[in-house]
């Protein structure tokens, strides 16, 4: 029997009861879950018009209205084929979006470069011209290995099941790097063979696959991976198309989940020569902080899991048009901002989802004006309700909501972040009003309003001047690397110098996350 999935046009074999979200991830197709199939997120909704008897099993109730069932929408990873089948993908569920930001450029170099990110939601690469010292341009896409799982617990579970899962998600991030590589060569016109070097951040969890090591032991306290040291190999005996002598060097991690990434936003920021007191927050999926007392660094991570990307609440999405990123209520009256839209009042791309910015905005305004107590439970009609209907498309009922639900999801993520952060500053026996500088990095970290970002305690309440932005500092610290500024050795030095907290063994953090779950008076 067969499933043929629209607009794309794809048809797969399949054999008699083949669980639909298996057999689409299995053929490269996403259909939008972010729990690895555990019927937990209800976002891998997808309208079958074809083989769908309509009974829905007791996880897609929640998620799946009777109007949405009678229209033949159903969770894929709870419909199990029984016959042909035809899947109807919605726009968001097509194939990684790829953006372009390279310009080309005349070349007169005869060695180049890659550095990349490889980053649980998005992986980014830079190609640079090493003998000159310039960029030539840069490339992203979504990490593939996102159709099994958003975060890297969900990795990590998956992974640990079977080598198969695991060399097929090692497989998938080397696939992306070399997409990426291909991209970029073309785009700047030279061959891939004349890149000679790749220096990579990440994650422990994406260092690990993508260098094929097992993720047993950070599936458990003290999640500590097999090895933090840097590695260097030849790129052609990871299947990595570049010139096959050229070498690929995973930067070194710094330990439990604080890995690469982190240190390469220590390089960025030279934090290791800094003055006073500093902090750089990462806040993502797995969000990292590091603390710099004149120098000497302390570092930790935190499982805020993927509320801050949008994937883990009710209409949460990724960046994309559609999405609100900006949410004002005046006089109980909600204006939104909205990706793609011309302006609030004449917008041709209707709101279809929320954004990690946006829903900081949305909680924060929520909570301003009333609609919300400090314990974080909806009040008025909102309360009532169990949701917050930001926007309300009367003609095709495609409405979007901020759900309790939702709510709590924010509470969690912006508790263990701001519980790490104190515990850290606890450590060196500092506050908050100690600060000299607040770096935030990461894309995410790009486009937090600040000021609401503190109003709802996800950030410590410091003067807006002492908080920076330095975008994707793990991939500054990787081209720093890749362009000799500092040398593999130094990076190593760094990395054994910071002192990694593991919350995990630490009985204060308990009582710091829950004091801060709740939102600050």
């Amino acid at each position: 029997m067969y499933i043929t999935f629209l607009p794309k046009n794809q048809k797969i074999e399949v054999e008699y009861g083949v669980n639909l979200m298996q057999a689409a991830r299995e053929n490269g197709i996403d259909t939008g879950g972010t729990c690895s199939g555990n019927k937990t997120c209800g976002k891998c909704k997808v309208l079958i018009t074809k083989g769908n008897d309509k009974v829905l099993c007791s996880e897609e109730s929640p998620s799946v209205s009777e109007e949405e069932r009678n229209a033949g929408f159903r969770l894929a990873c709870c419909f199990n084929v029984t016959s042909d089948t035809t899947v109807i993908l919605s726009k968001n569920q097509a194939e990684n979006k790829i953006k372009y930001k390279t310009k080309k450029q005349k070349i007169n170099a005869t060695s180049f470069g890659i550095a990349i990110d490889l980053g649980t939601t998005t992986v980014e690469a830079e190609l640079w011209d090493l003998d000159n010292k310039q960029r030539l341009g840069s490339q992203s896409m979504l990490n593939p290995q996102r159709l099994y799982g958003a975060d890297v617990i969900s990795r990590i579970t998956y992974a640990t099941i079977s080598l198969e899962n695991s060399n097929r998600l090692t497989e998938l991030i080397r696939q992306c790097c070399n997409q990426l590589i291909g991209l970029l060569s073309e785009e700047a016109g030279i061959g891939k063979k004349d890149i000679y070097s790749v220096v990579i951040a990440a994650n422990t969890t994406m260092s690990h696959l993508f260098l094929g090591k097992s993720l047993e032991s950070l599936a458990k306290v003290p999640f500590q991976g097999i090895s933090y040291a840097g590695e260097e190999i030849t790129a052609s005996s990871i299947n990595i198309l570049i010139h096959p002598e050229g070498r690929v060097y995973v930067m070194p991690g710094i330990g439990g989940h604080v890995g690469s990434d982190t240190l390469g936003c220590i390089l960025a920021k030279d934090m290791i020569h800094a003055k006073g007191l500093e902090i750089m927050m990462d806040i993502g999926t797995n969000g990292e902080i590091v603390l710099s007392k004149n120098g000497a660094l302390v570092a930790c991570s935190t499982a805020a899991g993927p509320a801050f990307e949008g994937s883990s609440l009710h209409h949460g999405m990724g960046a994309e048009p559609g999405a609100i990123t900006k949410v004002e209520i005046i006089e109980n009256q909600i204006f939104l901002d909205v990706i793609g839209a011309k302006n609030n009042n004449n917008s041709n791309t209707k709101p279809i989802g929320i954004c990690g910015s946006g829903v900081i905005d949305a909680v924060s305004e929520i909570y301003k004006n009333g609609w919300m107590d400090g314990s974080g439970r909806l009040q008025g009609k909102a309360g009532e309700n169990n949701y917050v209907l930001l926007y309300e498309d009367k003609l095709q009922s495609q409405n979007v909501i901020l759900t309790q639900k939702d709510i709590r999801e924010i509470q969690l993520a912006k508790g263990a972040i701001y519980a790490g952060l104190q515990l850290l500053l606890r450590e060196e026996n500092m506050s908050s009003s100690d600060l000299d500088t607040l770096y935030l990095a990461g894309n995410f970290g790009n486009y937090i309003n600040i000021a609401k970002g503190i109003h709802i305690g996800l950030l410590p309440p410091i003067a807006l001047e002492r908080i920076r932005y330095i975008g994707n500092g793990a991939l500054t610290g990787a081209v720093k690397i890749l362009l000799g500024e500092i040398s593999k050795e130094e990076a190593e030095s760094i990395s054994k110098k910071v002192k990694h907290i593991e919350l995990a063994l630490r009985e204060d953090f308990q009582e710091e996350f829950l004091k801060a779950i709740s939102f600050p008076e």
